[in-house]
């Protein structure tokens, strides 16, 4: 797997952060698929070095908009 990776050299705090796109069926609205992930990030195992995740962007498709 290949994944773009830089230093941000103007980063104010001392952390990494990874973008992870996950891909639903269309039939799943933005609140429904922010809940999924926040469920499955809560149910991780070692959860004690992820700081946190914030959804940023969300991506409709256009054949059920």
């Amino acid at each position: 797997m290949s994944v773009y990776e830089y230093v941000d050299e103007d980063s104010k705090v001392d952390e990494n952060s990874l973008t992870v796109d996950f891909y639903f069926e269309s039939d799943i609205d933005q609140d429904e698929a922010i809940k999924i992930i926040d469920d499955m990030v809560s149910n991780t195992n070692d959860y004690s070095k992820l700081i946190g995740h914030k959804p940023t962007i969300y991506v409709k498709s256009p054949f059920n908009a």
